[in-house]
């Protein structure tokens, strides 16, 4: 039978091979950390000991750095969220716990010295575990070349190729990857000459740490190879996890000020399921009560981690949502905000549909009135948690269409009003047209938007809006009305209708650009926000995750944009 090693039986072998035997240390790096790390007070807004509870979404980060079964790290986060504190960490960890030759890479040569003699200098000078392993020899420290008596820690821009190309490592932190300078050609991928570095190491370690750029952007595409995880935090009103997500993130109706915005504090984060309001105070028992979920279940060696500056301790809603104000109309100020603030990717539109092209559509006819072309009026319902927003459009032949009607009701008794108690009247005649039939989103509020279908079940429809139906359709039923009894189909029971959103968005939008003739139209004078809400949306490509095929889905243009009129 095998003997386990433990302390005690250890005792028992020769002491000279006691001496070569040693167990593994069980010190996570966030444990380290919060035990001997000392924040200088030149690079840091909190001097003083570190304590991991200050950010507790880095724990999960750090201590993925100790775990046997990981080979890699890879984090694609917002700016300012404690990422590089997290690094330094790890750093300071190797030095004291588990050395082993060290290649820290930045963009360029000069940025590499400046977080030398700025960050990692300080950091071994301010802690006693790390000071006492500085060489006596002055020489030995150099700002590209850290010397100690059992390591080498080396630094190097990605710029400078002949850095990367020698000396064995084992361990590879690539900081701000996704701003290395395209290398030419001339030379190896400066990724890949690191890389080689490591291997002659089993026991190697990469940590990849960056703000994204765009979906060919190197931290997103190792992101995508990793195990996908997000921070998940507890609602402190009804408890459910969720991730943080920007269009949660709420203001005033009608306040678009920045300054007011965030000297004010007017935002606060509204729950994704029970909609109650979060405020910036409630934050940090939130973050001590997060954790990290994969989104991939299969064992993966690359660990990945996604994180936005929601999360930060040291930024508010207010914050957030006046860097969005400020940034919503110009490119450039908006990509970085979805880049260093969101964590997310840039997204290049393939095909879209403006605010000045919906507004040319307008024709010479008054909100409620239908013209001479119309056969049949249709009517759709989005459903939001106090009010509901409704169009109503008219259709005629080769499917041809005016909008009759859009608005944004409170109540159902409205929808009734006016889908089913009104009929509109002609532009050139006294007849008038009802709706013919109208479908009501049922993704929110779903028991109520059932009972109001059973009630009016010869005049609506239960919908739900999915991404895509197998092959292609454009939608497909279900028979919702179930005998609990003998689990039979209730005859003329609620049918729930699974719309193809994708498809039904690209119709309308060859609708919208269609020529000679024009096929959609709308009244005169249709409100701002009609005009926006239904400009909201393009076509983007994607990549499946798995797969690398690529495909094109409809998305908000920003995250933060209302789509309803669209849906509806």
């Amino acid at each position: 039978m095998p003997i386990r090693l433990t302390k005690e039986n250890l005792k028992t072998i020769k002491p000279y091979a006691a001496t070569e035997w040693v167990l593994p240390n069980k010190m996570t790096v966030s444990v380290w950390a919060d035990t001997f790390r000392r924040l200088d007070a030149k690079t840091s807004a909190e001097p003083g000991q570190w304590s991991t509870n200050r950010t507790p979404y880095l724990k999960g980060i750090m201590d993925a750095f100790t775990d046997p079964l990981v080979d890699e790290i890879t984090v694609m986060s917002a700016s300012q969220v404690g990422k590089t504190e997290a690094i330094l960490n790890m750093l300071g960890y190797i030095i004291d716990q588990d050395p082993g030759p060290t290649l820290m890479v930045l963009p360029r040569a000069d940025d590499a010295k400046s977080v030398s003699s700025n960050r990692i200098k300080p950091m071994i000078q301010n802690s006693a575990s790390l000071a006492k392993y500085i060489p006596q020899n002055a020489d030995e420290i150099t700002k590209l070349e850290y010397h100690f008596d059992r390591m080498i820690l080396y630094f190097a821009g990605s710029n400078s190729p002949a850095d990367l190309a020698s000396r064995p490592i084992r361990y590879l932190f690539l900081d701000e990857v996704d701003k290395y300078p395209k290398f030419s050609g001339r030379e190896a991928d400066p990724i890949k000459l690191a890389q080689e570095r490591q291997k002659t190491f089993w026991n190697k370690k990469t940590v990849k740490v960056s703000t994204p750029t765009t979906r060919e952007g190197y931290i997103y595409r190792e992101y995508e190879k990793s195990d996908q995880r997000q921070f998940f935090v507890p609602c402190p009103h009804c408890g459910k996890m969720q991730v943080l997500v920007f269009g949660q993130v709420k203001w005033p109706a009608g306040e678009s000020s920045p300054e007011k915005i965030k000297n004010d504090r007017l935002a606060w984060y509204e729950c994704l399921h029970c909609k109650q309001h979060i405020e910036d105070s409630q934050k940090p028992k939130m973050m001590l009560g997060g954790e990290w979920v994969a989104d991939r279940k299969e064992p993966n060696k690359n660990r990945g981690f996604c994180l936005s500056s929601l999360y930060s301790p040291w930024l508010t809603w207010s914050d957030i949502a006046s860097e969005f104000l400020k940034s919503k109309d110009y490119v450039e100020l908006l990509m970085n905000f979805v880049n260093s603030w969101l964590a997310q990717v840039w997204e290049e539109k393939i095909e879209e549909t403006t605010v000045d092209k919906v507004r040319n559509l307008a024709r010479d006819y008054d909100e409620g009135m239908v013209p001479d072309e119309v056969l049949v009026l249709t009517a759709g319902v989005d459903v939001q948690k106090d009010h509901f927003y409704f169009v109503i459009r008219g259709w005629g032949y080769y499917e041809e269409s005016w909008l009759i009607r859009a608005g944004e009701v409170d109540y159902w008794q409205d929808i009734e009003e006016a889908l089913f108690k009104t009929e509109y009247k002609r532009l050139t005649s006294a007849e008038t047209l009802p709706v013919y039939m109208s479908c009501i989103d049922s993704g929110f509020k779903t028991d109520e938007v059932y009972r109001f279908c059973r009630h009016w079940q010869d005049k609506t429809k239960a919908i739900k809006g999915v991404e895509d139906i197998t092959g292609g359709r454009f939608y497909r039923a279900n028979k919702i009305d179930i005998n609990s009894r003998t689990g039979a189909v209730i005859p003329g029971g609620l049918v729930l209708w699974h719309l193809n959103v994708t498809q039904y968005k690209d119709k309308i939008n060859r609708l919208i650009h269609s020529r000679d003739p024009v096929k959609w139209h709308i009244f005169k004078q249709p409100s701002d926000e009609y005009l926006n809400q239904f400009a909201s949306e393009h076509k983007i490509l994607i990549r499946n995750r798995t797969t690398g095929k690529a495909r094109e889905i409809w998305q908000k243009k920003k995250e933060a944009a209302a789509n309803h009129f669209l849906d509806a």
